[in-house]
């Protein structure tokens, strides 16, 4: 779950059936691609220019925002710093309706959806296949 893959259905059914959501690829950092469509999102450097933040801070607060919690990979003083300065500031609902508005897609390697047994359950539909 990040601003680029906000996860909206998965977000909606959690809700209904009481479960608690945790975005585990928060900066979509899982890809071994040059190209991080969170951290080079347009809407993103804007909302984080305007505020003073990073886009990484952006991107951490929207998902602290949608009521998940976040699981980040951060072993260095200060990006562990940064990632807990989320908490005293919010987002304005024009930065959450810029956000909300961002296009959507899932950016994977095809290894990444293959199993053992043959082709996972995503679905391709969904997907943005950029490695191969």
């Amino acid at each position: 779950m990040n601003p680029i893959w906000q996860q909206k259905r998965l977000a909606e059914f959690c809700k209904d059936k009481g479960i608690h959501l945790t975005a585990y690829s928060p900066l979509a950092g899982q890809s071994t691609s040059k190209v991080n469509p969170v951290m080079q999102s347009e809407v993103l450097q804007e909302v984080a220019k305007a505020r003073g933040k990073s886009v990484a801070q952006i991107s951490l607060r929207w998902i602290y925002e949608q009521g998940a919690s976040v699981v980040v990979k951060s072993f260095g003083r200060d990006r562990l710093k940064e990632n807990v300065e989320i908490f005293d500031w919010e987002l304005t609902n024009e930065d959450r309706r810029k956000i909300s508005q961002i296009p959507q897609h899932k950016r994977v390697t095809v290894l990444g959806i293959l199993s053992p047994d043959g082709v996972s359950s995503v679905d391709l539909a969904e997907l943005d296949i950029v490695e191969m």
